[in-house]
């Protein structure tokens, strides 16, 4: 009888270890799912990163080559590149956008930076929660920016004095029309610009006015401007949008004889630089800076070193730059 229970009690505690053993068997599996389908969303997230491009102004047509850059280096690298910007210039509106795509917890940040003053102390929020972020157009030197990707200003401040020079023999009476008094970029052009301009004393410079990257404010400014210094003979703008405004302007109060130089190549710009309503203007490379910000984004991620400051070139472009391209086109 004694044998018999020590026979039932050994057969249920076998039952029990095979259970046991079975049931360790199972829960190990769903574990090792689990860690596999978690792997497996850590390497999607690493195939689709999400960057956040914030531009200056939502439509303005500089800010759309900036995008398209963008894009192109995002498809080929398999990443998302959200595009976002205020309606109008509004830093205060970039800021809250800033703000936002640091709440979301984006794999990288690409914005322009109109104020340093005001921009860095949030850049270097983002940085401090392992966002790394890429100052583009407007730099921002003493944030924790991991680089800069855009023009040199001066130099192409420099390059627009030049051919202002060049063009009217350094002899004239200036008036300027700047995009932004707050943004350093266009601090920076100018400075440059009058760093030339120096150089020719028949060259003055007469009044400054601010456009606000806005054609119609440019056009205001220029008609006040033209109206109160009716000696100004050359005109010249330092953001994308001022040399049409000038331009309206100068047609407008009926000045034929006003010389117009500007930044940037809107198609507006470009037609009238053919027609010579407008003598030349300064181009930037809006769909390289772009292509090179989602790329230095990426390699910073991955561990490589990058270059603290990435120079975009520009360019002087004339009614013969022009004729050359068609030839060539042709």
């Amino acid at each position: 009888m004694e044998e018999k229970k020590w026979s039932i009690s050994l057969s249920l505690l076998f039952l029990l270890f095979v259970y046991v053993l079975i049931h360790f068997e199972i829960n190990a599996n769903n574990i090792e799912n689990a860690v596999q389908k978690l792997q497996g969303r850590e390497v999607d997230s690493k195939k689709k990163l999400h960057f956040v491009l914030i531009s200056q102004e939502f439509d303005n047509p500089y800010w759309r080559k900036v995008q398209q850059g963008a894009n192109v280096a995002a498809k080929n690298s398999n990443v998302n590149v959200e595009y976002i910007g205020p309606l109008r210039t509004s830093p205060e509106e970039q800021i809250k956008l800033l703000e936002k795509a640091i709440a979301s917890q984006v794999d990288g940040i690409i914005v322009q930076s109109l104020d340093e003053k005001t921009f860095a102390p949030v850049i270097d929020k983002a940085v401090s929660q392992h966002i790394p972020v890429i100052t583009i157009d407007t730099d921002a030197p003493k944030s924790k920016r991991i680089a800069y990707v855009g023009t040199n200003n001066f130099s192409a401040g420099e390059q627009l004095g030049k051919i202002v020079a060049a063009k009217t023999n350094g002899v004239g009476k200036i008036g300027i029309i700047i995009g932004s008094e707050k943004s350093e970029s266009q601090q920076m052009r100018l400075n440059g610009f009058l760093n030339v301009v120096k150089k020719y004393p028949k060259l003055q410079v007469k009044a400054i006015e601010t456009s606000n990257i806005s054609i119609i404010q440019a056009k205001l400014q220029a008609e006040n401007m033209l109206r109160n210094n009716t000696d100004v003979s050359i005109m010249v703008g330092t953001s994308a949008l001022d040399a049409i405004g000038i331009l309206n302007a100068s047609k407008n109060l009926k000045l034929n004889k006003i010389e117009i130089f500007g930044f940037d190549d809107i198609e507006g710009t470009l037609q009238a630089v053919r027609n010579e309503s407008i003598r030349a203007t300064v181009i930037q490379k809006p769909y390289e800076m772009g292509l090179q910000s989602v790329r230095l984004l990426i390699d910073s991620l991955q561990g490589k070193v990058i270059e603290k400051e990435n120079f975009t070139p520009t360019e002087v472009v004339t009614k013969e730059t022009l004729a050359r391209r068609r030839n060539v086109e042709n």
